[in-house]
């Protein structure tokens, strides 16, 4: 029950209560198993540690809020909507590689990798995501990963300059059944890298990390490279690179500048988010005679490899981890994402 504002008779504001979701008898508790194996060992006195790990982990009556006609009084119901897998390795390894009285160097690196599936879902029908700047660009469908992407095809310019969508399906009309998965948000492997160097009174840590194969919707592009569409600021690769009368070329990465030309969530919008990243870097110089006091320089965040073009492939600006799986599903979206800081620092550390 929730409270309602609601004036009536005497032009009073009275406050009453009234029911906010509908009663659910069919409705179970999410469940979960999962089954995991790990392998630890060491070499060489533990100078060299390997980590390996292998889980699946398999998720049924899926709850989410789901939903239903207006006509029922309400806006969604939370129900029991399908089966979700998540299978995945972890492997790590560390290596003290030098080791001597006054130098020494240890190094470690990781990689990871999980496959996300829907198995299935109530009578089998997909569930679409919220909408963003275009349309909804998210899908929970059997046999894809949960949250895959989901649009249009582009098949270049029609003769006027504006975006021709892919007729998937063959039937002379361009409408919702010709969207099709796109790709999919989550990475093919992820990893990172750190060395710990010390040379008598010396620390050098240095910590990089990726993720590759996962692809980003740059959203952002939806609303400045638009060719003006809405009429915002477009960003300057659209300078020389849009259809015109003079250069009609039904190839050009951009449309005619038009309020009319019509943007879809489509294949224009996905984007290669892999990157390398040194994420950290601090050197340290500890006083001995001082009882342990420090120094030190870092940077994080120094420099990003990556060829997607938004500010930072490592966002996320929409969902979240609510029932309404319409916002669950809305992952892997880059909408003007203020980018992650460089940031520089020195300090100076302290026994006392």
């Amino acid at each position: 029950m929730s409270s309602v504002r609601f004036i009536f008779g005497n032009n009073e504001d009275q406050i009453g209560y009234a029911p906010t979701s509908i009663a659910n008898k069919d409705l179970k508790w999410e469940t979960t198993a999962q089954f995991d194996a790990g392998l630890d060992v060491g070499f060489l006195e533990d100078r060299i540690n390997v980590v390996f790990d292998y889980y699946r982990k398999h998720t049924t009556d899926l709850l989410a809020s789901s939903p239903v006609p207006w006509s029922t009084g309400y806006r969604t119901i939370t129900k029991n909507i399908g089966e979700i897998s998540n299978n995945g390795v972890e492997f790590s390894i560390s290596a003290d590689a030098i080791k001597t009285r006054d130098f020494k160097w240890n190094v470690s690196g990781n990689i990871s990798h999980n496959e996300n599936k829907v198995l299935k879902l109530d009578k089998g029908s997909d569930v679409i995501g919220g909408s963003v700047l275009f349309s909804s660009t998210n899908i929970a469908r059997e046999g894809f990963p949960l949250g895959a992407f989901y649009g249009y095809l582009e098949d270049g310019l029609d003769i006027q300059g504006f975006i021709r969508y892919k007729d998937v399906n063959e039937d002379g009309i361009i409408n919702s059944s010709d969207r099709v998965v796109l790709g999919s948000p989550y990475p093919d492997f992820t990893y990172g890298l750190s060395s710990d160097l010390s040379w008598r009174n010396f620390s050098l840590n240095v910590l990089f990390e990726g993720s590759y194969g996962n692809e980003l919707l740059w959203e952002t592009a939806g609303t400045h490279l638009n060719s003006f569409q809405k009429g915002t600021n477009q960003f300057t690769d659209i300078i020389g690179n849009y259809w015109t009368k003079e250069n009609p070329d039904q190839n050009a990465k951009y449309p005619k500048i038009s309020k009319d030309s019509n943007f879809n969530a489509s294949d224009r919008f996905i984007k290669d988010a892999s990157y390398f990243r040194l994420k950290n870097l601090t050197l340290t110089y500890y006083f001995s005679w001082l009882g342990g006091a420090q120094v030190y320089v870092s940077g994080t965040n120094l420099f990003t490899v990556t060829k997607y073009p938004g500010l930072d492939p490592d966002v996320n600006t929409r969902g979240s981890d609510s029932t309404n799986i319409s916002s669950r599903l809305m992952m892997g979206i880059d909408a003007s994402a203020y980018p992650i800081a460089r940031t520089f620092s020195i300090g100076l550390k302290l026994k006392i």
